[in-house]
C-alpha cells in the first residue's frame, strides 16, 4: 500500500517564555493552532531501510532530517525488520516558525503505525514525537492546543475559527537557538514567572474566534523583529491593510494577519506578493476536521488494495 498524506503547518496565537529551566531549555506557554497549508508526504514500502527523498535542495535527506528520525524511532521501538522509501514534497519555507518540519515528523509516525500494522500506547506516543522536537507532539493533536513546559506537553482547547488569514514569508532564516541566545534578561530568570497566560483564558471563551486573543504575543518577538527590521515593515504593512490582528508565529521569520473579510486579505495578498515574498491565505483547521482528514486518507489507501 502506498499512502498519501497532508503534513499541516501551525502558528502561534501566542508564545510566552516564563523563564530558564535547570535542563537548559526555557519553560513556555503557547497557544497553538493548525492552518490549512500543508506539505506532502508520500509513505511506500519496500524491503528493507530507510530511505528519504525531498524536492527542495535545502532539506537534508539523512538522519539529520526529523522524518527519517521518526522512521528509526518507530522502527526502533517496533522492532521493524522491513523498510520505507519517503518522499516528501515540500511547500512550507523552511525555518519558518511554522513547524513544517515537525508536522513531517508527526505524520510519519501517524502513517508507519498504519503501514507496519502497529499501535504505540498513546502516552508512549507522545513521549516519542517529544523526543523528536518541542512542536511535534501538537500535530498529533491537531486543532487548538495549549503547550506547556518547552511547548510539547499539550493539552486540547476549544477549537478557535478564523477563515481569513494569511502567512507572509520574506525569506528571511532565523536559527533558533539565536533567536533564545538573545532573549533579555527578564525572560530568562531561572524561576519561572508565574502567571497564567491570557491564551488559556481567551481560549475557553465560548465561540472563541481571534478577537478575543487580543492582544496576540509572541515573547520571541523582542529579539528577532530588533536584528530583522524587515519583519517590522511586513507588520505594519499587515496593519495598513486593515488586518484586525498581526504576530510573528514562533521563532520566527513567517508573519501572519487576521482579516474580517476575504477581499480584505486579498488586497493585502497582491500588495506585498509584489516584493516575491511567500504570501499565502489560509485558514484555521480544527481537531475533528484535521483528524477526518486523515482518517479519509487513510481510508482511500486501504480501499485501493
Amino acid at each position: 500500500m502506498i499512502l498519501t498524506l497532508p503534513s499541516f503547518a501551525k502558528i502561534n496565537w501566542t508564545l510566552e517564555i516564563l523563564g530558564k529551566r535547570s535542563d537548559g531549555y526555557h519553560e513556555l506557554r503557547t497557544l497553538l493552532q493548525t492552518i490549512s497549508v500543508a506539505e506532502e508526504l508520500i509513505f511506500e514500502p519496500i524491503a528493507s531501510g530507510i530511505e528519504l527523498f525531498c524536492d527542495h535542495p535545502g532539506v537534508p535527506c539523512d538522519e539529520t532530517n526529523l522524518v527519517y528520525r521518526a522512521a528509526r524511532l518507530l522502527a526502533d521501538w517496533g522492532q521493524i525488520s522491513h523498510g520505507i522509501r519517503i518522499t516528501l514534497h515540500k511547500r512550507i519555507p523552511t525555518g519558518a516558525g511554522l513547524g513544517g518540519g515537525s508536522a513531517n515528523a508527526a505524520v510519519t509516525l501517524m502513517a508507519l503505525q498504519r503501514l507496519w500494522e502497529m499501535t504505540v500506547p498513546t502516552g508512549e506516543l507522545y513521549a516519542m514525537a517529544a523526543k523528536l522536537g518541542a512542536d511535534v507532539p501538537c500535530f498529533l493533536l491537531g486543532g487548538t492546543c495549549l503547550g506547556v513546559g518547552r511547548g510539547d506537553e499539550v493539552y486540547p482547547l476549544p477549537d478557535i475559527r478564523a477563515d481569513f488569514l494569511l502567512l507572509v514569508n520574506a525569506g528571511i532564516q532565523v536559527p533558533t537557538k539565536e533567536v533564545y541566545g538573545n532573549l533579555p534578561g527578564e525572560l530568562t530568570n531561572p524561576k519561572p514567572v508565574a502567571k497564567m497566560p491570557t491564551s488559556f483564558v481567551a481560549a475557553y471563551a465560548a465561540e472563541t474566534t481571534p478577537n478575543e486573543l487580543t492582544p496576540l504575543q509572541n515573547d520571541l518577538e523582542i529579539p528577532v523583529l530588533a536584528r530583522h527590521p524587515l519583519l517590522e515593515e511586513i507588520k505594519q504593512r499587515l496593519w495598513a491593510a486593515k488586518a484586525r490582528g498581526v504576530l510573528m508565529s514562533g521563532s520566527g521569520s513567517t508573519i501572519f494577519a487576521i482579516f474580517d473579510t476575504e477581499a480584505e486579505r486579498t488586497n493585502a495578498q497582491r500588495e506585498l506578493s509584489q516584493r516575491d515574498w511567500w504570501c499565502v491565505p489560509v485558514r484555521t483547521l480544527g481537531r475533528a476536521e484535521y483528524h477526518q482528514i486523515y482518517r479519509q486518507a487513510f481510508a482511500a489507501a486501504e480501499a485501493q488494495i
